[in-house]
C-alpha cells in the first residue's frame, strides 16, 4: 500500500492518537517572545500553493472529509497551531499582495474577481513549516524553533496534486468544491470559470511534478530543497526542460540557531552569509537572497524575461517574494538560542560528560568548533581532499547542487543565447538578483554579490556529464564530484550547539541517533522507522524501532539486495570512531547532551 492510501485511511479517524504531541506542550525557551513565534509561524513570505478559498474547499482525495483539517495535515507531520489559536498549521501562511504582473497565480475564477491590492488572498508555506521541530517524553511535548521538523512534504504535494484531480474528474465533489468556493456567486459563468482555472493550476502542477519526480521517497524530515528550488528556476525561466534533473538527493532541515554566525549555510556551503556594514548594523544580503530562493521553490513566483535593451535589467525580475518580511524572519532567527536538555529529562550525568568533553577535545574539536568565536564557526570538509574515503557521506546533495545544467531560455541579455548551456546554480542566481533587484526601494545600498555558488564547472563539461545513457551519466557525475577541485564539493561540520534537539543524524537524515553517528558505518542501522516523535534519551534521537502506521515511514539505507540507495547513504563521518570504545561512546553521547 503506497503512503497516498495510508494516509487516507486516517480520514475518519482521531488522528491525534496517530500523530503525537497535538495537546498542550512546553516551549523551550529560546529567546522568542509569543510575538515572536506568531510572525515566525505564519508571516508570509511569498509563498503561493493556492488560493485560500480553494484550499478552505478541497476535500482529501478519497473522502469527503476537507483536506485543510489540521489533523488530516498533522499526518504529514505538519504541527497544528498551539491551543487552536489559528486555523492552519504552522508554516500555512496567507499572502496577500498584488498579483496583477504575475501568471501561475494570476487566477480569475468568478465575474468581477479584481487584481491589483485587492486581489484574494493564497496559501503558502513558510521558513517554519520545515524548521520547527517537537518531540515528546512520558506524556510531555516540547517545542524546538528553528530545529528540524518531521514534515512529509513529497506526501503532502502528491495528495494536494491528488485532491485538485479528483475534484475535476468526480462530479459530485465538483458540485461541492464549486458551491463552497462561489458561495453567493454559483452561477454557469462563474463555474466554468473556475473549472478553468482548476485545469490550468493542475496542469502547472503536472510539470512541476514532471521535473522533480524521483522513485525516491523523502520521508518524514527530509526534502530535497535544491531539486525543488533548481527545477522551478528551469520552469519560470522557460527553459528547455528536456534536460531530467530530478529532485533525488533530499536532506534533512537544518536547525537554525547560530547560523548568522556561519560565513556559509546550506549542508554544502553554496549559499554564503555576505554582508555589508551600515551605520545601523551588518545587513546580510546573502541571507536575503537565500530566503529568497527558497520561497521561489516552495510556490513563489517570477517572471523572468530576457533582458535585451541597454537599461532593461534596471527593473529586475517581479516575483511574489516578500522582502521585507524575510528581513524580519532572519532577525528573529539571529535572536534564536539553542535550546538547552530540558529539566524533565533525565539529567545530564556531569562526570561522564566531563570525561566526554575530553574526548571531544581530543577528536572532534578540529571541525567541530564552537559558537564563542563571532563568525565563520564552520568547517567545509572536501570530498577530493579526503585522505580516508569513509570520511564521505551520501554525495548526492553537493553533486546535484554542481552539476545539474539547464538551457538559459528568458535568463539572457544582449550577449547571451536562450540554447546557452549553463549551471541551474547560476541560472538560480540570476533570478533571485533579478528578483531581489525589482525590490530596490526596500534593498537601498546594497551590492549584490555571488548568492547561490559560483565556480561551477564549464558547461562543455556538463554537457559532456549529460552525453552518455543513463548509467554512465551518473557514473561521471559521481566521479567529477569525488575528485574536482572546488570548494562546494563539501560537507559542513558545524557547532554542535542544540544537537541533541536535531535527529535524525548526518546531512541526508540517515543516522537515527547520536550513538548510532558514533559506531562505524557498517555498523549503523540499515532501516529504521521516521515520524516518531517519541525522545530516547539515552542514545539521543527520536524512538525508532516503532512502527506507527502512517504516522512513520520505513527509511532504509540499502535496497534489497544489500546495495546503497543514492540519497539515502548511511556512510561517512567515521573519523575513527572504530577505535572508540563503547564507554568512550556514551561519555561523548552524555557530553553532546550538555551543549
Amino acid at each position: 500500500m503506497n503512503r497516498l492510501a495510508k494516509i487516507c485511511l486516517l480520514a475518519g479517524l482521531a488522528i491525534a492518537s496517530a500523530q503525537p504531541g497535538l495537546g498542550a506542550e512546553k516551549v523551550l525557551p529560546q529567546g522568542w517572545s509569543q510575538q515572536d513565534r506568531n510572525g515566525w509561524y505564519w508571516g508570509s513570505q511569498g509563498s503561493r500553493l493556492l488560493p485560500e478559498a480553494w484550499f478552505d474547499a478541497l476535500e482529501q482525495p478519497t473522502s469527503t472529509a476537507m483536506l485543510a483539517d489540521p489533523a488530516f495535515l498533522a499526518t504529514f507531520g505538519y504541527l497544528p497551531a498551539p491551543d487552536g489559536s489559528h486555523r492552519y498549521p504552522i508554516g500555512f501562511a496567507i499572502d496577500r499582495q498584488d498579483d496583477d504582473a504575475f501568471a501561475v497565480t494570476k487566477l480569475r475564477w468568478y465575474q468581477g474577481q479584481r487584481g491589483g491590492h485587492q486581489a484574494e488572498p493564497w496559501v503558502g508555506m513558510n521558513c517554519s513549516a520545515c524548521h520547527t521541530a517537537q518531540l515528546t517524553y512520558k506524556g510531555t511535548s516540547f517545542r524546538v524553533d528553528g530545529g528540524p521538523s518531521l514534515t512529509d512534504f513529497q506526501s503532502l504535494i502528491e495528495t494536494i496534486d491528488a485532491a485538485l484531480n479528483a475534484t475535476r474528474s468526480n462530479q459530485e465533489k465538483w458540485n461541492r468544491f464549486a458551491s463552497r468556493v462561489l458561495k453567493g456567486k454559483d452561477t454557469a459563468t462563474n463555474r466554468s470559470l473556475l473549472q478553468a482555472e482548476l485545469g490550468r493550476m493542475i496542469k502547472w502542477q503536472e510539470r512541476t511534478d514532471a521535473l522533480n519526480t524521483t522513485p525516491l521517497r523523502y520521508g518524514f524530515g527530509r526534502v530535497d530543497a535544491f531539486g525543488h528550488i533548481f527545477n522551478k528556476i528551469v520552469l519560470f525561466s522557460g527553459s528547455d526542460n528536456s534536460m531530467a534533473n530530478p529532485a533525488d538527493a533530499p536532506v534533512s532541515f537544518p536547525f537554525l540557531w547560530n547560523i548568522q554566525r556561519q560565513s556559509s549555510v546550506q549542508w554544502n556551503g553554496i549559499a554564503p552569509n555576505s554582508k555589508i556594514r551600515l551605520r545601523a548594523g551588518d545587513f546580510d544580503y546573502g541571507a536575503i537572497g537565500r530566503n529568497t530562493g527558497e520561497v521561489l521553490g516552495v510556490f513563489g513566483e517570477i517572471m523572468i524575461a530576457p533582458q535585451t535593451g541597454l537599461f532593461s535589467s534596471f527593473g529586475g525580475y517581479v516575483s511574489s517574494v516578500d522582502i521585507k518580511n524575510l528581513n524580519r524572519m532572519e532577525s528573529l532567527v539571529k535572536q534564536l538560542q539553542p535550546p538547552k536538555w530540558p529539566r524533565e529529562f533525565p539529567p545530564i550525568d556531569r562526570k561522564l560528560a566531563s570525561k566526554g568533553a575530553a574526548l571531544f577535545e581530543a577528536n572532534c574539536s578540529n571541525c567541530h568548533i564552537s559558537t564563542t568565536e563571532t563568525h565563520d564557526t564552520e568547517r567545509m570538509q572536501l570530498f577530493r581532499t579526503a585522505s580516508d574515503k569513509t570520511d564521505i557521506t551520501d554525495v548526492w546533495m553537493a553533486c546535484n547542487a554542481y552539476t545539474y545544467a539547464m538551457r538559459r531560455g528568458n535568463l539572457t541579455d544582449r550577449n547571451t543565447k536562450a540554447d546557452d548551456l549553463i549551471p541551474v546554480s547560476d541560472a538560480l542566481t540570476g533570478a533571485v538578483k533579478g528578483a531581489m533587484y525589482n525590490r530596490k526601494t526596500e534593498l537601498i545600498g546594497i551590492a549584490l554579490g555571488k548568492i547561490f555558488g559560483g565556480d561551477t564547472p564549464p558547461p562543455t563539461v556538463i554537457d559532456h556529464v549529460w552525453s552518455g545513457g543513463p548509467r554512465s551519466i551518473r557514473d561521471q557525475r559521481y566521479r567529477l564530484c569525488l575528485n574536482a577541485d572546488n570548494k562546494f564539493l563539501a560537507y559542513k561540520a558545524r557547532p554542535l550547539d542544540g544537537i541533541w534537539a536535531t535527529a535524525p543524524y548526518l546531512h541526508d537524515g540517515s543516522v537515527p541517533t547520536l550513538y548510532d553517528l558514533l559506531l562505524p558505518a557498517k555498523e549503523r542501522p540499515r532501516q529504521f522507522y521516521v515520524g516518531n516523535r517519541e525522545y530516547d534519551p539515552k542514545r539521543v534521537g527520536y524512538v525508532s524501532d516503532v512502527d506507527n502506521g502512517p504516522a512513520t515511514f520505513l527509511f532504509k539505507t540499502t535496497d534489497g539486495d544489500g546495495g546503497p540507495i543514492d540519497g539515502n547513504g548511511n556512510q561517512g563521518h567515521e573519523y575513527h570512531v572504530g577505535s572508540l570504545s563503547d564507554a568512550d561512546r556514551w561519555a561523548l553521547v552524555e557530553y553532546l547532551k550538555s551543549l
